[in-house]
């Protein structure tokens, strides 16, 4: 039990409070929660004294003195104190203040940040000094790692208090637009940013969870998303401009034509992006042997203009897309029996 002790002299039942005390204008300075607070009158012999503690808790009275507990919240608190000598004669009562004392400090509830932002914490109040968890003795603190913080303060007469919250560190939402590619013909590529976000912001202006893109110069779109804790994240992916050699690179070089049910058409499944694209087959000699409709919609089976089979052979063909680039694309496929 911590004892401090504050003499009240009395004088001829004329209480005097101490210099120290009455230059402070308290006649003690005590922190909330102090217990075993030991308190002094000087008086006659063979007095009784009677104590009045406002807020406090005498715990122990030995007449002269008393022992006080404080419970209370930071305030202004009076003591007084009357002297009866044996002879019956009552003295003048006398009052001084108590200060109470005890700094109030708030750190807020527990929080969050998202990864790769930081958190400053600076309490609101003018403390004495400043202790938190890591050693640290400034005013703030900054930090960007989850975990518990803690910080003791006191005020200026050494009265301590604290506070503490736990810091969670959110993970950014994952989004992911896949790597670059290249578009060509109508055909249409769809970006998701994943689902789940509170909010889509791509910089097409649309503000939705999928978009889709088509052919076109080469262009960078980007989506930011955001998820339920406001967390933001975001990607970039690159549309290339449309090469069509290489979008055409792996058209089938041969077809069996005999019927047998296998490999029996000449199938490029990269023109469902051509709806206008025409096919052109040549012999080795030049001569036009075969040409489709517009959009290739029944693929080459190996036959001519008069429908009869043509002869195992190499032949040249020509594809015109027919789209913005006017491109063609050409090569050989063989005909295998």
């Amino acid at each position: 039990m911590r004892i401090l002790k504050h003499i009240v002299s009395f004088g001829l039942l004329l209480s005097l409070w101490s210099v120290a005390a009455r230059a402070q204008e308290y006649v003690s300075v005590v922190c909330a929660g102090d217990t075993g607070i030991a308190y002094f009158v000087e008086g006659w012999e063979n007095s009784t004294f009677d104590w009045t503690v406002e807020g406090g808790v005498i715990t122990r009275d030995f007449g002269d003195s008393i022992i006080v507990d404080w419970p209370v919240s930071p305030g202004e608190y009076a003591i007084s104190v009357r002297e009866t000598s044996e002879y019956g004669c009552v003295g003048e009562l006398r009052s001084a203040v108590v200060l109470v004392s005890g700094p109030e400090v708030d750190l807020g509830g527990d929080t969050y940040i998202c990864e790769g932002d930081i958190l400053q914490l600076t309490p609101e109040g003018e403390f004495g000094s400043y202790l938190w968890h890591d050693g640290s003795t400034g005013p703030s603190y900054t930090t960007d790692q989850e975990g518990w913080i803690r910080l003791e303060v006191t005020d200026t007469y050494g009265c301590p208090a604290w506070d503490s919250l736990y810091l969670s560190v959110y993970e950014l939402p994952a989004v992911s637009l896949g790597p670059d590619t290249s578009l060509c013909g109508m055909e249409g590529f769809v970006l998701d940013a994943g689902p789940d976000m509170n909010s889509y912001r791509w910089s097409t202006g649309d503000i939705s969870q999928q978009i889709t893109v088509y052919q076109g110069p080469q262009q960078e779109i980007w989506v930011q998303v955001e998820d339920a804790f406001g967390c933001v994240n975001r990607d970039t992916i690159i549309i290339l401009e449309c090469n069509s050699e290489f979008y055409f690179r792996n058209i089938p070089n041969a077809i069996t034509a005999n019927e047998d049910g296998v490999n029996d058409v000449w199938n490029i499944e990269e023109l469902g992006a051509y709806p206008q694209a025409v096919v052109e087959i040549f012999d080795q000699w030049g001569t036009l042997v075969w040409k489709s409709e517009p959009g290739y919609s029944q693929p080459w089976d190996g036959r001519n203009m008069r429908d009869n089979y043509v002869p195992v052979d190499s032949y040249h063909y020509v594809i015109k897309l027919n789209d913005m680039s006017n491109d063609r694309v050409v090569g050989i496929v063989t005909v295998i029996r």
